[in-house]
């Protein structure tokens, strides 16, 4: 059973966390949210407190797990926020179950694979070498200069967590990146989203937050100057406002 934290109450949430992190990376977005939300945060499989079931992983496994959490708490619909793999997990969800996603937003979200080898070897090396292999430098790539230099608790939590993963279930999450391919099903999304992306991004190109404004109809389009990838650590009342703008756009009212 998919790990998750369930808390607040209101029109539900669903916050779909990055490759090497687990529903802890969202305590910014859950502290402000579950004050009028229902948040539901989980661990993707292969992370946390998650099944390890055999690898290597496809993105339907883990579209698939959200749907299954989703029914296993009686959630019809759902808003749902993603960061990096989050993200595109969130992109698969409005594509192959439309009417489960009222609506997303994605921060940092690939939309391909840039380069499926990179990951294929990251896979390789993880599960031959440790989890050592994919900590290296990850605080300058996930983080901005800024808070890369002088990290907060949350920060320096999120680093020091990716240790601790079970190597196999972060190797499969990697196969499942380097899998992914959804430009050509963009057009195919019918609910209203948020791009979002962080212009101090190491780790995802600007070009997938364009792919996604472009190819989804109605799609908003924000570049954040200064951001870096885990940008909903780094500045997470900007994020809640972009939210609540979002969703009180999609109801046509505060969402607040």
């Amino acid at each position: 059973m998919t790990a998750f934290i369930d808390e607040g109450s209101g029109p539900p949430v669903l916050l779909s966390a990055s490759l090497g992190t687990t529903a802890a990376m969202w305590a910014p977005q859950r502290e402000r949210l579950r004050e009028h939300r229902r948040v539901i945060s989980y661990d993707h499989r292969g992370h946390g407190d998650s099944p390890v079931p055999p690898g290597p992983y496809r993105l339907d496994d883990l579209t698939a797990d959200a749907v299954a959490l989703l029914d296993s708490l009686q959630i019809e619909e759902v808003d749902v926020v993603g960061v990096s793999l989050g993200g595109t997990v969130g992109l698969a969800l409005a594509v192959e179950h439309p009417d489960r996603v009222r609506s997303l937003v994605t921060v940092n979200a690939p939309v391909f694979a840039d380069d499926p080898e990179f990951w294929r070897r990251r896979a390789a090396a993880v599960r031959a070498e440790g989890m050592g292999i994919a900590t290296a430098g990850l605080l300058g790539r996930w983080y901005s200069p800024a808070d890369a230099a002088a990290p907060s608790i949350l920060i320096a939590r999120t680093v020091s967590g990716v240790d601790r993963l079970d190597p196999q279930g972060y190797a499969a999450c990697c196969e499942a990146i380097a899998g992914t391919d959804l430009r050509d099903r963009l057009a195919d999304i019918r609910c209203p989203v948020l791009a979002v992306n962080g212009l101090a991004d190491a780790v995802v190109p600007a070009h997938h937050a364009d792919l996604i404004a472009a190819g989804v109809p109605g799609a908003r389009h924000i570049a954040l100057p200064g951001a870096g990838h885990l940008l909903t650590q780094e500045i997470p009342d900007e994020l809640h406002d972009l939210l609540l703008e979002h969703w009180a756009a999609v109801n046509g009212k505060d969402a607040s």
